[in-house]
């Protein structure tokens, strides 16, 4: 692909919290070759605190009898290293970490060898940062001691950058207390990277209660419903070893946490950190960006038209009356699914997302601050329905147009995500992450629906093989199948809106790609995908077969992993 085609097919490169687009280009421009990067860590000015033997239980560990039910909370110092390796625009949010990091409260209940915690997702914190705590593990060493590690991460506040490490627990013989570090070492973010190694005391009291039963018993039905993983290399058998290794170039990023899933398999590539092989990759957090533009909007509007038939063309200036009065009165959620609702500045690909001016959506905590850029601030240029522009402000007002009708519906505390889509995560087994999407900081708590998932790599792999061609009749079940079936090019109809790139379209809340002429077949071989910011892309191929990489190097060009499928079961019709 041409330099200017591989930018345009950045599909949602500036979504889902977007730095200054100044920021964004050089992010990507400035992001260290593996090398050079390589290099720089040698020259640390810390030692590594841990390496990845060291976050295991080893030789003559056992089983540790502490049977925690507790509330953890942890003071951290100013670091023992920190490193940036990537900040082209000094970040204010970044500098906060040189004083310490934010305070750490949870409550975690140990279920055997597992440690588990019972809040989910990213905890709201007043500050700049906000933890993501994963399940981990606890056990007593060769020496006597009780220690645990849980896999963690920051994740920016009102934003999806997520930071990953790990919080190592060693606790005292006798007292509600251990000594606790965290180490950083790497992330899911094209604009700030840095590692670094704090270090602070816990202290825990006991706690019960419901809530710590229902996290222990969502993690068994998730630790049960998850796919079996295998290597990359254990499809040797299966396709040539040069079209596997491709893999790695559609990932585009060696820190990247990316698989292929088929035949109820999810084949996992080695899961990297600047500190080496995490043990924990099972477990990581990954941050949506823009696939809740997918997963929120739009299987939340199918959904949402599958209990409430005629949904998708409700008009949003009937249901808002921010909107009211303002070009919204022909605009139907499906024209927003579809970013076609008719308001923009620019026409210009990506042109508006990146204004500086859409910042103030993006910076913005409250509905109200949201609604009155997402409905007022670019003007009604032509009739909904006739032209893509990208712009997260629409998602936005999608999830609480659909949230209008909800509560039409149901009564005024009704919320499509609550409501609708979490409990069916939920019933699908999925992980604790996905039982909340990030919001609004007010007390209305507007989901955010262009953005703000946490996932692990097994949620990605298991929601899209819900959506392959194969499981059609238990999608419709869920979903409105015709929404559904258009979304994933699965119906005569034109293939979506043109986003300005030959064989690139958009409908329904999916990207579709015509992979002809990578694959060699006669047909068009249109393959639906889920996009988000920075490098992170889910494939659903027609054959049945998922490809998907979290990675933050700009890289969206997953043709190799077209190969792949097509070597495995044949794409041409």
């Amino acid at each position: 692909m041409t330099p200017q085609i591989l930018a345009a097919v950045a599909l949602g490169f500036t979504a889902g919290g977007s730095p200054p687009p100044a920021v964004v280009g050089q992010a990507v421009a400035a992001a260290p070759h593996p090398r050079r990067l390589a290099r720089r860590l040698e020259a640390r000015r810390y030692p590594v605190p841990y390496a990845p033997e060291a976050l295991v239980p080893g030789r003559g560990s056992r089983p540790s009898p502490l049977a925690l039910a507790s509330e953890l909370s942890i003071a951290f110092a100013a670091p023992h290293g920190l490193e940036v390796l990537l900040d082209p625009e000094p970040s204010p949010t970044f500098g906060r970490l040189r004083s310490g990091l934010p305070d750490f409260k949870a409550t975690l209940v140990q279920d055997g060898a597992r440690l588990v915690p019972a809040q989910t997702g990213p905890l709201p914190d007043a500050g700049a940062w906000e933890w993501v705590v994963q399940p981990g593990r606890i056990w007593r060493d060769a020496g006597g001691s009780d220690r645990a590690v849980l896999p963690i991460a920051l994740q920016a506040r009102n934003a999806n950058c997520t930071h990953n490490g790990h919080l190592i627990l060693t606790f005292e013989p006798g007292a509600p207390r251990a000594s606790a570090q965290v180490q950083i070492g790497g992330e899911t973010c094209a604009y700030l990277k840095f590692d670094g190694w704090w270090s602070g005391t816990a202290r825990y009291a006991p706690a019960a209660g419901p809530a710590l039963t229902a996290a222990v018993g969502r993690d068994r039905a998730n630790l049960k419903a998850r796919l079996p993983t295998r290597t990359l290399s254990d499809l040797a058998k299966r396709a040539p070893p040069g079209v596997l290794a491709g893999l790695a170039t559609a990932a585009g990023d060696p820190q990247a946490v990316y698989g292929l899933a088929v035949d109820g398999v999810n084949y996992v590539a080695p899961c990297a950190t600047r500190f080496g092989p995490d043990p924990y990759c099972d477990e990581r957090a990954l941050p949506s960006y823009s696939l809740a533009k997918s997963l929120v909007g739009a299987l939340g509007l199918a959904r949402l038209e599958r209990i409430e038939p005629g949904a998708a063309a409700r008009k949003v200036g009937n249901l808002l009356p921010e909107c009211a009065q303002k070009g919204w009165d022909d605009v139907t959620l499906v024209h927003l699914l579809d970013m076609a609702s008719g308001h923009y500045r620019s026409a210009a690909y990506m042109a508006d997302e990146d204004a500086p001016t859409t910042l103030r959506f993006f910076d913005a905590e409250t509905r109200a601050e949201k609604l009155a850029f997402a409905c007022g601030h670019d003007p009604r240029q032509e009739q909904p329905g006739g032209r893509w522009v990208y712009r997260t402000s629409d998602t936005f007002l999608l999830g609480q147009a659909m949230t209008a009708v909800l509560k039409r519906r149901d009564g005024t505390s009704a919320d499509i995500y609550d409501d609708l889509l979490a409990p069916l995560w939920k019933d699908l087994a999925l992980s604790a992450n996905l039982a909340v999407t990030k919001r609004t900081y007010d007390d209305a708590r507007a989901p955010f629906t262009g953005y703000g998932l946490t996932l692990i790599r097994d949620d990605a792999a298991r929601l899209a093989l819900l959506l392959t061609p194969a499981r059609r009749a238990e999608a419709s079940a869920l979903f409105n199948a015709g929404l559904v079936d258009a979304a994933l090019q699965r119906d005569a109809a034109p293939r979506g809106l043109p986003v300005g790139v030959p064989g690139i379209r958009y409908r329904h809340g999916f990207w579709a790609r015509d992979v002809a002429a990578q694959v060699g077949c006669k047909a068009p071989v249109w393959v639906p995908f889920m996009s988000g910011y920075g490098g992170v892309s889910v494939v659903i191929f027609p054959n049945d077969v998922v490809f998907y990489t979290f990675g933050d190097e700009g890289r969206f060009d997953w043709s190799a992993a077209a190969h792949a499928a097509h070597a495995i079961k044949g794409l041409c019709l």
